[in-house]
């Protein structure tokens, strides 16, 4: 595995988002979820991880998750939806602790 190019790194970023959105089928709240996803995993990695046989695989399930509602549909609309309810949670946890913090202020 050699180090990738920034070029291959942007084109598989772009193949990734567009293969994204068509699977969520462009619904609001799963955009931007996995546009985030996406932009966190691209800025995490290092281009020593970048390994072509594994982003066309995903691209492959992705296009069968946007070309028919079978497992492959199933799966990326579970994980978003279980990323979703992740974020929902730690959003109440901070709106409860700055709730208590300015009750308890003088």
């Amino acid at each position: 595995m050699s180090t990738a190019t920034t070029q291959e790194i942007l084109h598989s970023y772009r193949h990734f988002y567009r293969a994204l959105m068509h699977a969520v089928q462009y619904a609001k709240p799963q955009r931007f979820l996995a546009r985030d996803q996406l932009r966190l995993a691209y800025r995490k990695g290092s281009p020593s991880d970048f390994d072509t046989g594994r982003i066309n695989n995903t691209l492959v399930f992705l296009e069968n998750a946007a070309r028919e509602r079978g497992l492959e549909h199933k799966i990326v609309k579970n994980l978003l939806h279980t990323e979703w309810g992740r974020r929902e949670i730690l959003r109440e946890c901070v709106f409860n602790i700055q709730h208590i913090r300015n009750e308890f202020q003088c």
